[in-house]
């Protein structure tokens, strides 16, 4: 039978490639129903590459056994989801169907055309069932586009019951406020990045990362940076969990700890642990500049989208290179100048015109397709509360270069162990440089010069302690 689907999924995948879908589907669909679990991860990364232009049945039928594989996750196929039904439904129309309940109760939208549905939707009478699954959806969307009137269901009303309570017994390390004393900038900054994850946590991400057995220490060593077992790791800046959570079912023989300013996110992301049986995941309340209170020295430290949100994002480097153990190593990802040209077009307008967030998310959504904020649209982000917060409204952004990031790793005592770079950039690269050294950050910021948005997903680098 493995033999058959493997057989099944190459020809699907070409005639795909082919844009040859009337004959890629009848495979997938065997595929599928020789293996759900098995084969649904490919199904739906075809699924998700494929352009609609018609409501096949088998095709939907396929696509709701998809969305609620357990091997899959759903966000993966919410655009695919919502292209769908707009298809199948052209017309304002109240239905209810499968996948209408799987796409509101297994996806966040990420559709413009498909927001304007729901908000529609959300002022008519609807049946309770599409109504409950309705409001999951504008809860899972922490009402950026209304819906509040649906009232919170009741999963909704426990998971925050239920975080609440863990938020009060984290460990913190956070420092007491003396009265009269006067905090400096760092702190005031760390405060206010802190107030922003306490009222939305981000990402609030809904189905957990499917698990993929990782040796991370085979991957060090193949970086040359080879680390003593059991690995001790420290996620700085872990957000609502999903990173070391992620890192934890990679590898159970992993110590994590798991450090954040937001006593909601660290709660979010422990609930989820719970949920998912993980227990080698330490939740901790705590600035990256108080890292060295943890009184460990790590093997690995992870600290993905946070220094670009510090006052001195060197300071916080320092801080931890400083926890690392001797040859230890660092990842960091930082957002890029280039890269984000038109999130700061973002910033700039919201501060001329003092818009809140959804009355600016209005006016980018009116936008004609070829405005330069239009692009807010394509990201994920721009669909819930905290990621809109957290993509155009952050209290503190810093953007780099490639060169200024190696100098940063320099004074820190870092050496760099690679870029790790996406497919297209590798190619762009040896399109230009051949086979010159990868580690050469200012080769690679030719690169970007001429492909400014390669590294729209952040620069993501390798580095060891001296």
């Amino acid at each position: 039978m493995r033999a058959e689907i493997a057989q099944l999924l190459a020809m699907a995948d070409t005639a795909v490639r082919q844009r040859q879908y009337g004959q890629a589907l009848p495979m997938l669909s065997r595929a599928l129903a020789l293996d759900v679990e098995g084969v649904a991860p490919a199904y739906a990364r075809l699924l998700a590459g494929m352009a609609l232009t018609g409501w096949p049945e088998q095709l939907e039928a396929d696509l709701v056994t998809c969305l609620h594989a357990g091997s899959v996750d759903p966000q993966t196929l919410a655009r695919t989801a919502a292209r769908m039904l707009l298809v199948k439904y052209p017309t304002l129309v109240v239905a209810e169907d499968a996948l209408w309940a799987a796409f509101l109760t297994r996806c966040i939208n990420v559709d413009p055309a498909m927001e304007a549905r729901l908000v529609w939707l959300a002022g008519q009478a609807l049946p309770a069932g599409l109504r409950e699954a309705l409001a999951v959806q504008a809860f899972a969307s922490e009402y950026v586009w209304g819906g509040e009137g649906l009232g919170v269901p009741l999963a909704g009303a426990a998971e925050i019951e239920a975080e609440r309570k863990l938020a009060e017994n984290i460990p913190s390390l956070l420092p007491r406020p003396s009265p009269g004393k006067e905090e400096g900038k760092d702190r005031v900054v760390s405060e206010a990045v802190r107030a922003q994850y306490e009222t939305n946590p981000y990402p609030r991400w809904r189905a957990p990362p499917v698990p993929h057995p990782v040796s991370i220490a085979q991957h060090l060593a193949a970086l040359g940076a080879p680390q003593a077992e059991p690995l001790e790791i420290l996620v700085a800046g872990c957000g609502t969990g999903f990173e070391p959570i992620d890192m934890a079912r990679m590898d159970p023989l992993l110590a994590i700890t798991a450090l954040d300013l937001s006593a909601a996110s660290l709660a979010y992301g422990q609930r989820m642990a719970s949920r998912l049986g993980v227990d080698n995941v330490r939740f901790v309340q705590g600035d990256i500049l108080d890292v060295a209170q943890l009184g460990q020295r790590f093997n690995l430290i992870s600290s993905t989208g946070v220094l670009h949100h510090m006052e001195r994002p060197d300071e916080g480097l320092a801080a931890l290179t400083g926890a690392l153990a001797p040859g230890g190593v660092l990842r960091i990802a930082l957002y890029s100048e280039r890269a984000r040209a038109w999130v700061a077009e973002a910033h700039r307008a919201i501060a001329a015109q003092g818009w809140d967030i959804r009355t600016f998310r209005a006016h980018v959504l009116s936008l004609p397709a070829d405005a330069p904020l239009a692009r807010l649209r394509e990201s994920d982000d721009f669909y819930t509360t905290s990621g809109c917060r957290d993509l155009c409204f952050h209290v503190r952004e810093h953007w780099y270069r490639l060169p200024a990031i190696g100098e940063m790793l320099a004074v820190a005592g870092l050496d760099l162990l690679m870029l790790d770079a996406p497919p297209e950039a590798e190619a762009r690269f040896a399109a230009m440089h051949g086979d010159a050294d990868r580690h050469d950050l200012a080769l690679w910021d030719a690169v970007e010069a001429a492909h400014p948005h390669l590294f729209a997903g952040m620069f993501h680098l390798w580095a060891r302690k001296a």
